[in-house]
């Protein structure tokens, strides 16, 4: 796959509400790296942040190899590490793809290989080449990144729902 690293404060503006799990999960899948969690975290830091949010967020950058262990811990110490960890990062790589799509040479391949390697997600089926349209309607390119947009929107109304507000794009 191409690879898609995204930067902490990219990741923060548009998810700012990510647990220590969901950030886990994008280190493990390298969709962000160890200096990106440590933006991240210093973008979200409160005073009443776990110590471990503290130390990850004032390691230098030689130092990076430990962000993965303390994250560890702060997942293992959060009440929210049953969430579905996929979903905000399906959100973010399809919205940075679709952002930035003039940087690609083909920014729908991104997206089917997106799709296989979340295993086949049918939420983003309707973005996909190779699926067949809805009876009805033509598969054109101005199809798939409307309903890309459309898929992008609907994310948004499920963190909504769940009491996660996705920043708008500004």
């Amino acid at each position: 796959m191409t690879p898609l690293l995204l930067d902490g404060h990219y990741i923060f503006k548009k998810t700012p509400w990510l647990s220590w799990s969901e950030l886990l999960f994008g280190l493990e899948r390298g969709y962000i790296n160890g200096k990106g969690v440590i933006d991240y975290i210093c973008d979200a830091l409160t005073t009443d942040a776990p110590i471990e949010a503290f130390e990850i967020a004032s390691l230098e950058p030689h130092q990076q190899h430990l962000v993965h262990d303390l994250l560890r811990t702060l997942r293992d110490q959060d009440c929210r590490s049953d969430l579905d960890s996929t979903e905000p990062w399906l959100f973010l790589l399809l919205y940075s793809v679709l952002e930035n799509k003039d940087e690609y040479k083909d920014p729908l391949e991104i997206v089917e290989e997106l799709y296989s390697d979340f295993d086949y997600p049918e939420k983003i089926a309707s973005i996909v080449r190779y699926m067949p349209p809805p009876d009805g309607t033509g598969g054109s390119e101005e199809l798939l990144f409307k309903n890309w947009k459309s898929i992008l929107s609907n994310y948004e109304k499920i963190f909504e729902s769940r009491d996660r507000v996705p920043t708008k794009k500004q």
